[in-house]
């Protein structure tokens, strides 16, 4: 399985400009922690809830506020890798980038839940149990 198979829908993105409330506003709609930020379909990096919060003005711009990830994969990035790779980094979420395109954004959960169905000692079945 790869990066691409565990990737969310929809994506969600914000733009640099955006204001930083707005992005922690969609954060808080999707129950998300982190969202690429993107301009003219081109990466440019990461605006997180505590990266909204602490901005140094009362509304700042999601450019002030963004920062770059430690850790991008590609498309192909194989899932077994990537769950190293994430706690190596201690990621709690990744984007997957096309060249400078955001595909989406991998999370330690998607990974945990694909590694688990893969491996029959880890399953659980709809009720809690393991299968």
């Amino acid at each position: 399985m790869k990066a691409r198979d565990l990737v969310a829908r929809p994506l969600i993105t914000v733009g640099p400009r955006d204001f930083a409330r707005h992005a922690e506003g969609l954060m808080d709609d999707f129950g998300l922690t982190m969202l690429p930020v993107v301009d003219e379909g081109v990466f440019l990096g990461v605006v997180t809830k505590a990266g909204c919060r602490r901005g140094d003005e009362d509304a700042p711009k999601v450019e002030r506020v963004m920062s770059q990830p430690e850790l991008t994969v590609g498309p192909d990035f194989d899932v077994e890798t990537l769950f190293d790779a994430m706690t190596r980094y201690e990621a709690i979420c990744v984007p997957v980038l096309d060249q400078r395109q955001v595909v989406g954004v991998v999370t330690r959960l998607d990974v945990l839940r694909a590694l688990s169905h893969d491996d029959p000692h880890l399953r659980v079945d709809h009720a809690g149990h393991r299968a």
